[in-house]
């Protein structure tokens, strides 16, 4: 836990206890909290999907899973993605199926989560390929949010396989609390 100063005291504190002395929460007292946790509908889960760019894709293989922080860019009902040659890419090829999870936090109990799972599509630049038309689309829809994407300028130059994960099926999740002010910040 991080310290920090007290505001009242000037001593050295906790975080927690920083933003209970903010609140002027007493001892024996009791502070107004009610978590409110709800589904998300599609769409609102979709838009939450759509309105970022990184995410969590977790990939499992037997008994291992690995989960890896990742930029995507969401398009019609695809999860578009790229990676590094390795050993987390040859898992997804060996059993290509993914879960992915976007969010956002303000604090412990405010927050939305949108899970997803589906199968994973590797897109390959061979214009021979049955997936090429999808892996131009794929390049272009990276290069609308970041133009050097795949150029001599490209800032994660290792990132070279495009692939997608379908979503197959959505869950989208939202928590608020009563009251902000109190509350550690996520």
């Amino acid at each position: 836990m991080s310290e920090t100063m007290d505001e009242k005291s000037g001593e050295p504190g906790n975080r927690i206890a920083a933003a209970a002395a903010r609140s002027e929460i007493v001892a024996g007292g009791t502070a107004d909290l009610h978590v409110e946790v709800r589904d998300l509908s599609r769409e609102e889960a979709l838009g939450i999907l759509a309105s970022h760019h990184v995410g969590r894709v977790a990939l499992s293989f037997h008994d291992l899973i690995k989960v890896k922080l990742c930029n995507y860019i969401y398009s019609e009902g695809w999860i578009y993605a790229r990676t590094e040659l390795g050993p987390d890419l040859t898992i997804a090829m060996h059993h290509p199926w993914a879960a992915f999870e976007v969010g956002r936090a303000e604090t412990i109990y405010d927050w939305q989560s949108v899970e997803v799972s589906g199968a994973i599509e590797f897109l390959h630049s061979d214009m021979q390929s049955h997936a090429w038309y999808e892996f131009e689309n794929a390049v272009n829809l990276f290069r609308m949010a970041v133009p050097q994407i795949l150029t001599a300028n490209d800032p994660m130059p290792k990132r070279v396989q495009l692939l997608r994960v379908h979503v197959d099926t959505i869950i989208g999740r939202e928590s608020r609390g009563g009251s902000s002010q109190w509350l550690p910040q996520a």
